[in-house]
């Protein structure tokens, strides 16, 4: 080696270096909502779909339930965790078309996912909307079934009857994506809903979301209301 030579230190390559923790994308309250939600839904679907009379009692409480729920996401849609607002839910045919080109622009949420949860939430308000009026004329009925027409009773009843068929296919959508990321593409956002991350590929350099645990609270109390609303005025 030649006099006053240097000894260079090598340098650490990039892929040695340890990877950056996928973001949290999914908040606290909202995975816990998410899982409540289900729940109740299958719950839901079971007690109505049984021919049970004795299930019956428990499938307008949960309907109730429901009430609160989706009153809570509509809560949470406005001042909840960052990735859970209303403006992260917006989407076009485009950038729809778009994600099974290879096109789409990295977002928390994918275009087809935020069509389907559209769909889903949307399902739901209206199934339980009419349930709340519907009536089957002998045994059982609707907490405001007495405060509308027999005819507006019996046209919600009619929808309540049909649109879990929707419901049933949204889920199955639903879960048959989950299976196809999990087990064809191997990726983890099917986790999302446990550990609230998204992975770094396809969420890029988005900021975790704070879990807002006062916000929480305060969006459950309202509705808690709103069920208690529903609740006494069909006793009124």
């Amino acid at each position: 080696m030649a006099a006053g030579s240097r000894t260079r230190t090598a340098r650490p390559i990039a892929a040695e270096r340890p990877a950056a923790r996928a973001p949290t994308v999914w908040d606290w309250p909202l995975r816990l909502w998410h899982w409540a939600l289900a729940a109740c839904v299958v719950f839901s679907l079971y007690s109505g779909l049984a021919g049970d009379l004795d299930l019956l009692t428990w499938h307008q409480r949960s309907g109730l339930a429901l009430v609160g729920l989706l009153v809570f996401r509509l809560g949470w849609a406005v001042w909840g965790g960052l990735y859970a607002r209303f403006r992260h839910y917006w989407t076009t045919p485009k950038a729809f078309l778009d994600h099974f080109r290879g096109r789409a622009t990295a977002k928390p949420h994918t275009a087809p996912g935020v069509a389907l949860v559209g769909l889903m939430f949307l399902a739901l308000v209206a199934q339980v909307g009419t349930g709340l009026f519907a009536t089957d004329d002998i045994f059982n009925e609707g907490p405001l079934a007495g405060q509308v027409s027999t005819e507006f009773a019996r046209s919600a009843t009619w929808v309540h009857r049909r649109l879990h068929w929707l419901i049933l296919g949204a889920v199955s959508v639903h879960l048959a994506a989950h299976a196809l990321y999990a087990i064809v593409l191997r990726d983890r956002t099917p986790l999302g809903m446990c550990t609230g991350r998204k992975p770094l590929r396809r969420a890029c350099a988005l900021p975790s979301t704070p879990h807002f645990w006062t916000r929480a609270i305060a969006t459950t109390a309202l509705a808690a209301g709103a069920v208690l609303i529903v609740y006494y005025a069909g006793r009124a």
